[in-house]
Parts: C-alpha cells; sequence; structure tokens
C-alpha cells in the first residue's frame, strides 16, 4: 500500500462518515478536536527519546509476555486505538495488516492495543497481536487517554455506541490515535499522535524509520 491510497482511503471515509453529518454533530466533533489541543495531550502523551513504560499482557498463545520481553529481540511498533467499532481504527488496522511481512523482515514485533476486546470470533487478523488494555492502563502510563464530555457521550450514544458496553474503559475514556516505535534500548525512536480521531499514522512513515534504525 502506497502512502497515497492509505491517505485516499481516510479521506474518503472521512467525506462519508464525517463531512455528510447534520451541522451540530460535526460541530461537536470539531469542537472535540480543539479541546483535546488546548489541554496539551499532544505535549504531555510519551515523546521520541523518552523510555516506555513496561506493560504486561497475554499473547495469542495465551502466554504471559512482557514490553520489555520483546524488546530483546527486536523494536516494537505499538498501535493505539479506540475500538473496532471506529471506522477509523478498523482502516488504520487493514492498512498497518498490510505491511506485516515487512515488519517481520525488520525484525519487529507488532502490538495493537485498545480498551475492546477482540472478538474472538472474528478472524478478520488471525495474525494481529492484540492487547486489551482494561480501562486503558497501558495508553494512561503513555500519557494519552482522555474523558469525553457529555456532548460527546451524547453523540456517541445516539449513534448507538456505548463505550460501557463496547469496551471495559471504566467509564468514558478514550485514547487519542497515538502509534509509537519502541527502539531495543527501551525509548521511543517514532512517535505519531493526533487529537483528531481521523488523522491516522502511515505505514510508510514506520518503515522508514524502521529501515533507518536498521542501518545505525
Amino acid at each position: 500500500m502506497t502512502a497515497p491510497s492509505f491517505l485516499d482511503k481516510l479521506a474518503a471515509l472521512r467525506t462519508a462518515s464525517c463531512d455528510q453529518l447534520p451541522t451540530p454533530q460535526l460541530a461537536v466533533l470539531t469542537r472535540a478536536t480543539a479541546r483535546l489541543r488546548r489541554s496539551g495531550i499532544l505535549q504531555k502523551a510519551l515523546q521520541p527519546g523518552e523510555t516506555a513504560p513496561n506493560f504486561n499482557f497475554i499473547d495469542r498463545a495465551n502466554n504471559q509476555q512482557s514490553l520489555y520481553g520483546l524488546l530483546a529481540t527486536g523494536p516494537v511498533v505499538l498501535n493505539f486505538f479506540r475500538g473496532f467499532w471506529c471506522a477509523f481504527c478498523k482502516t488504520e488496522l487493514e492498512a498497518l495488516d498490510l505491511i506485516r511481512a515487512e515488519l517481520d523482515a525488520a525484525g519487529c514485533h507488532y502490538l495493537a492495543i485498545s480498551p475492546q476486546q477482540v472478538n474472538p470470533e472474528d478472524d478478520s487478523y488471525k495474525q494481529v497481536q492484540f492487547v486489551f488494555d482494561k480501562q486503558n492502563q497501558i495508553a494512561r502510563s503513555f500519557n494519552i487517554v482522555y474523558e469525553l464530555t457529555n456532548e460527546e457521550k451524547e453523540l456517541l450514544s445516539g449513534w448507538q455506541i456505548d463505550l460501557d458496553n463496547e469496551s471495559e474503559s471504566g467509564g468514558w475514556n478514550l485514547p487519542i490515535p497515538a502509534t509509537y516505535i519502541i527502539n531495543q534500548d527501551k525509548t521511543v525512536s517514532f512517535q505519531f499522535a493526533d487529537a483528531d480521531f481521523r488523522a491516522r499514522c502511515c505505514p510508510e512513515d514506520l518503515m522508514a524509520e524502521l529501515n533507518r534504525l536498521q542501518t545505525q
């Protein structure tokens, strides 16, 4: 997948799902993005050069794993996403799945982290290691979690999205879109984070950084 095709997909999705919304609903989304930018969450989020916090998870084979354990054998890509109910998240997951072979060739691990558990009957991403982030504990350690306002809750509820049922986030809390590459020395070598849930990391940017790391 080339960068333009991925960005074109996002643009088409934005047109189909957001730009056609009634003005009051679109205003809620606009205010939400502006509020998050003013909150300083992008500045508080874990930054390049900083040390990533360790965390534990259960892998597909039901084995106990940890971030630092994976780093012993290669860098790790972490993709924080809101949930499978989010069309933008699913589009990003599909794009990252398309570069799985390249990630494997680069000796890189890939974890997709969400407060929503994967449906065991969904075989769309058989090879993806999903990490269930109960109550956004991992995302909180990266300082990328925010609480929705009342009008944002009402908007999602009107779309039949109830975060209390869709996830176990411990309330109406979500991570902002964020993608990291953690180097083997446990520091962040690449970070993408945005206050706008419609903005996502381009897979080619990840591969460019991984290729850079390999030449060091």
